[in-house]
């Protein structure tokens, strides 16, 4: 895969965030689940547990990871729970799609993969470090399905992050220019590779921030469960006082997406690092069974 300057340090910063831009080398072994067209390419999804389960639970990956980072807590769930882990676009077992590669245009291919493979709500929607903005995202698009979140130490629409080419660090959104996000299409030239002029994650940062500042808990009273790490390493050349402060607005922003609904419980794993379903998928399994039971009976979650 390969990666921009800026993609290195968000993924040391965030455990990636950018590597949606980009396609990869699809890894070794077979297929894990099937290969569903949506257009002119195809995404791979991995489904497991009780076909009639429901709600269905639905795994957003984090930037450069794909559908095996959720393989653990499938596991531990598919007795009694239905869920999908899918390959966003260039990554995994998925083709490349077409650019730009926006998170707007990665919520419309799930929505789009989910309809054409026949994978009915409701839905509990998971999502990791960025996979958390765009699961989101996807239900400020398609809400009406959604009926409870689990985010994992979440990317923040605010969060500060390096940027190489100015030499600091950077709020993100911030460096939006006003440009117009592209609509999402099925068919179009295959985006391989990363592309500045096509890079409108500052723009898509700045748009979720002033649709939060609109309206602060857009869940509602659906529950909503976030796991926050509690092991986070300096980057390579970051002082101890720098990172210091960088870390304690990171932790204060995840506990900040606690905010988004009324029926919310905030955990922070102290032994996990940015990957907790990899370094703790146990926790991460409770806390989607305990989504799935406030969801289905209509109860606030426990304390």
């Amino acid at each position: 895969m390969r990666k921009s300057p800026e993609l290195l340090l968000l993924m040391i910063v965030l455990g990636s965030s950018a590597a949606h831009l980009m396609a990869q080398a699809p890894p070794s072994g077979a297929l894990p689940g099937v290969l569903v067209a949506i257009g002119g390419h195809k995404l791979h999804i991995r489904c497991v547990g009780p076909v009639t389960g429901r709600p269905i639970v639905i795994l957003e990956a984090g930037g450069g990871s794909f559908s095996t980072s959720w393989t653990s807590v499938q596991d531990l769930l598919s007795p009694n729970v239905r869920t999908c882990a899918y390959d966003r676009a260039g990554l995994g077992w998925s083709q490349p799609g077409p650019g730009p590669r926006t998170m707007r245009q990665e919520v419309f291919e799930l929505h789009a993969l989910l309809e054409t493979a026949k994978v009915h709500g409701p839905f509990v929607l998971v999502g990791q470090s960025i996979g958390g903005l765009l699961v989101r995202l996807y239900e400020m698009q398609y809400g009406l399905d959604i009926v409870g979140i689990v985010l994992v130490d979440p990317a923040h629409e605010s969060a500060i992050l390096y940027s190489v080419p100015l030499g600091r660090w950077v709020r993100v959104r911030q460096q939006a220019t006003g440009r117009v996000v592209p609509e999402p299409r099925r068919e179009g030239r295959a985006s391989t590779q990363y592309n500045p002029a096509d890079d409108y994650q500052a723009e898509e940062f700045q748009q979720v921030y002033l649709s939060r500042k609109a309206n602060p808990q857009p869940l509602g009273s659906r529950p909503l469960v976030v796991l926050a790490a509690g092991k986070r390493p300096a980057p390579p050349g970051t002082s101890d006082s720098l990172w210091n402060e960088l870390r304690q607005e990171r932790d204060e922003q995840v506990l900040d997406l606690a905010q988004l609904s009324r029926n919310s419980k905030f955990v922070l794993d102290p032994l996990s690092g940015h990957n907790i379903q990899t370094d703790n998928p146990e926790l991460v399994a409770r806390a989607i069974e305990e989504v799935l039971k406030a969801a289905s009976k209509g109860t606030r979650l426990a304390p």
